[in-house]
């Protein structure tokens, strides 16, 4: 089909990106009779991110909340981005346990997954592809984008090559960072088609530099036809390019759509909605910044990073950190700037920043990560770096460790035998604490009006204007007069 392709990210990466995961399921639930409409190729819905904050913040089941939605969407699959080698990012829960975790997204209405490798180490994510496969579901592996002196067009087709041997359905180019340019498209994407025979490819950009939706134009003039979008309220800035413009752009291309573009516009105005009454961000394009592609922090560690420092009264620091986290990276060999290689190197950065001192201490992290704990790097820690880190007593400790593999037996064993596989999925990435308040606030709310939140809608406005001198509020059949004394 010569027609363009959408991969709507609204519900996860859109999310993620702008609003701090902070959409609730009944937010998602009134807009998914649209998303059934639309037309998309497939709906990136969820991650193990989502699945920790719908517990923590929300107190909802996401489990449940895939069920609800996939019983609604039945026009395309329901997709959960994912690291292919470990569900909890921190206690590196892997092994067997995958294969249980694939058999409930598919069971709980999941039909698609994407599997990432922080370093396009394939090899180290085989095992999760055939356990996911075996499931019914459909696999699409990750070529996670950076730019360094080491990370060339060569590169990148001899990764797609081995990404091919796990048997995907697709293999798409994420760029976690937006730190591709038109001018590296024209190189890097007929270097990646060439490899692919017959496989599926798509396109994952981010606007953090302003250039993802000339990105994705250059991309569809050389063949590229499924791209990731979000509708409009949730594109841009951090996130991906918007549906809309995108779209519209690609028709003077000459390239039409299976999209139902009016089910589109009828997104939007839901999100917008829901942004306007839960004072959540829209999004909107971002200035073009140099510096982007120097430190290669994504837009999301960096709200985060603000937000830190705020609280450490710190915030004037931040160009010291971003500078900083420059040098950590190229002594690390240039870890691509993705989860959860950015927040290593982010976090290095700003202890060496706070303390005045470089690598006076070494985050646990960044210790393991010299140690090939988390998978080959492209090229080896700096050597003064690593003779500091062999210096350590923390490194003894941490020399003895070997990837542990879990099964879903050994987490019933440790958690207790009267809870489900879905709850003891749930314990590997919560704490018991969350697991139980969660539990104990009820059934998921499915109902959402935006229409029915005028007040805090009209409390948060009236915040801004702390010198008006008197407030009027005036209806057909009301008024009221507040004056300041």
């Amino acid at each position: 089909m010569n027609g363009i392709r959408i991969v709507d990210t609204t519900l996860r990466d859109g999310n993620a990106s702008l609003w701090g995961e902070k959409m609730s399921t009944a937010m998602m639930l009134q807009a998914a009779p649209l998303m059934n409409r639309a037309g998309f190729s497939a709906i990136d819905a969820t991650a193990v991110s989502h699945f920790e904050y719908a517990v923590r913040y929300l107190r909802e089941d996401p489990w449940e909340r895939m069920r609800l939605l996939s019983g609604v969407i039945t026009s395309a699959p329901l997709g959960m981005m994912m690291l292919g080698t470990s569900l909890n990012l921190f206690r590196q829960v892997m092994g067997p346990i995958m294969r249980t975790w694939m058999e409930r997204m598919k069971a709980n209405g999941i039909g698609r997954v994407q599997l990432m490798e922080s370093s396009n180490n394939m090899a180290d994510i085989a095992e999760t592809a055939r356990y996911a496969k075996e499931a019914g579901l459909e696999v699409g592996v990750a070529l996670c984008f950076t730019e360094s002196e080491v990370h060339t067009d060569a590169h990148y087709a001899e990764r797609a090559r081995d990404a091919l041997e796990l048997a995907p359905d697709m293999i798409y180019l994420k760029d976690p960072g937006g730190l591709l340019t038109p001018e590296r498209i024209r190189t890097l994407v007929p270097a990646l088609l060439g490899q692919l025979g017959g496989c599926a490819f798509e396109l994952h950009g981010h606007c953090t530099t302003g250039l993802g939706p000339l990105c994705y134009l250059e991309a569809a003039k050389l063949g590229v036809r499924t791209f990731h979008t979000a509708v409009s309220p949730l594109a841009n800035g951090p996130s991906q390019p918007a549906t809309e413009t995108f779209l519209a752009n690609a028709r003077r291309l000459g390239l039409g759509t299976p999209v139902d573009e009016a089910a589109v516009r009828a997104l939007a105005e839901h999100f917008d909605a829901v942004a306007r009454a839960e004072g959540l961000p829209h999004g909107a394009p971002v200035e073009f910044d140099a510096f982007q592609f120097e430190h290669q922090v994504p837009g999301g560690v960096i709200s985060n990073l603000k937000r830190q420092l705020g609280q450490l009264g710190a915030q004037q620091r931040l160009p010291e950190i971003l500078e900083e986290t420059v040098r950590v990276r190229k002594e690390l060999g240039y870890p691509i700037m993705v989860t959860p290689f950015s927040q290593f190197v982010v976090t290095q950065a700003t202890v060496n920043v706070i303390q005045n001192e470089r690598y006076r201490t070494l985050s646990d992290e960044v210790i393991r990560f010299a140690l090939g704990h988390f998978g080959a790097q492209v090229r080896p820690v700096d050597a003064q770096l690593l003779d500091r880190i062999h210096s350590l007593p923390r490194t003894r400790d941490l020399l003895a460790w070997k990837a542990p593999r879990i099964s879903i037996e050994d987490l019933r064993r440790e958690l207790g035998a009267g809870l489900s596989d879905d709850e003891l999925l749930l314990l590997a990435l919560v704490s018991e604490d969350d697991f139980k308040a969660m539990r104990a606030a009820g059934p998921i709310r499915t109902e959402y009006s935006a229409a029915g939140r005028p007040l805090a809608a009209f409390v948060r406005e009236l915040a801004k204007h702390q010198k008006a001198a008197f407030i009027s509020i005036q209806r057909a059949d009301f008024s009221l007069e507040l004056k300041c004394h």
